[in-house]
């Protein structure tokens, strides 16, 4: 096994967390635990604020899910990728050789 395969591995299990997360985000729904209507409390100015409230919840939850959604879909391009084409992984999974010896930049 390659170095590079370890890596490959990394890039699939980020996927697969990010997958996660985003799931148990939809199965949270945060927003849901803001009261809709008049919240028991009709005619309150509050009302509308608790209704502006939750719509922003909601959509900053959809955007999250939104983007985890797509880290998780860009990791497994990327190892499926690298799986497929060895001189990808090489090139760009590789760690460069470090120099040990020679002139040092001033």
């Amino acid at each position: 096994m390659a170095g590079y395969d370890v890596v490959i591995e990394k890039i699939r299990g980020t996927g697969k967390a990010a997958t996660r997360v985003a799931d148990g985000l939809r199965g949270a729904k945060c927003s849901a635990t803001v009261p809709t209507g008049d919240a028991g409390m009709p005619g309150a100015r509050c009302v509308g604020k608790l209704a502006e409230v939750k719509h922003v919840l909601q959509d900053r939850e959809q955007g999250y899910e939104r983007r985890l959604d797509a880290h998780a879909a860009s990791m497994v391009k990327a190892a499926d990728l690298y799986s497929g084409r060895e001189d990808a992984a090489t090139a760009d999974l590789s760690v460069p050789v470090q120099s040990t010896g020679g002139r040092k930049p001033v």
